[in-house]
């Protein structure tokens, strides 16, 4: 039996290892870096060590089309965006080309829109369209960054206050004690109509107030060509896509 040297044996498993990780790749495995919030539905929610939501449920349809599978890696907020643009993830959801950019500022990134949002600010029903003076403290989720108050946050008008837990924000905003909630407006709505059951939410969304709009992305530093074919995916199974939204009472007008 011919023995190879040391250094010849150590280079064979390099090569080895390498084939293996190549292989890997082209079974069409990937791992999506996803957020751990507990109710971030419709979009997702992470309760139980279980991932799920909107979001999951049309990646896992594109996935099936493609003969892909995703492994979902679940973490806080600012780890998971740490993680990915270290390139130890290859893929992030949500993401958006606004959030933390300068800490993307180095990697080039494809981005591929999933679902609409609305980040705004909740009110308790006598302050409706009282404007900004209304506003003190700001009750925001823990890792959230309220885009459009940070002028007012930076000369110390505005006072924010952050927030774990969804169920304590809206609590600390029925009890007065923050004077709005900075938060996706879909979520909040599939809260108390879905989650909680309420015909009549004991908070509202002002629109007058200032909000952020736009798109929750997949977003890859490493796979263009998979995030091309999602792109098309989602294009081309709208009807496939709007039955799914459709379970979730997600709406193209959830900004309510």
């Amino acid at each position: 039996m011919l023995t190879l040297p040391r250094g010849a044996r150590l280079l064979a498993a390099g090569l080895l290892a390498a084939a293996g990780s190549s292989l890997a790749g082209a079974a069409g495995e990937f791992s999506v870096g996803v957020e751990d919030y507990p109710n971030f539905l419709p979009y997702s929610s992470y309760q139980n060590e279980q991932y799920r939501g909107l979001g999951r449920d049309i990646l896992d349809a594109f996935a099936r089309e493609h003969g892909y599978t995703f492994h979902y890696r679940v973490y806080p907020l600012k780890r998971r965006d740490m993680l990915f643009v270290a390139g130890k993830l290859d893929f992030s959801f949500p993401d958006n080309p606004n959030w933390v950019a300068e800490l993307k500022q180095h990697v080039a990134i494809r981005y591929v829109p999933m679902l609409p949002f609305t980040d705004g600010v909740l009110v308790n029903p006598e302050r409706l369209g009282k404007g900004l003076a209304q506003l003190k403290v700001l009750g925001v989720p823990l890792g959230f960054t309220p885009y459009p108050y940070q002028q007012l946050l930076n000369s110390g008008a505005l006072r924010q206050e952050e927030v774990s837990q969804y169920d304590t924000l809206y609590q600390k905003l029925i009890s007065r004690r923050v004077d709005g909630a900075y938060m996706n407006t879909r979520i909040a709505r599939y809260y108390w109509s879905r989650i909680r059951k309420t015909d009549t939410a004991p908070v509202r969304y002002d629109p007058a107030l200032p909000h952020a709009s736009g798109f929750w992305y997949l977003s890859t530093i490493k796979h263009a060509t998979v995030a091309e074919e999602f792109r098309r995916f989602l294009a081309s199974h709208r009807r496939q896509i709007d039955a799914l939204k459709a379970r979730y009472g997600f709406h193209a007008g959830g900004d309510d």
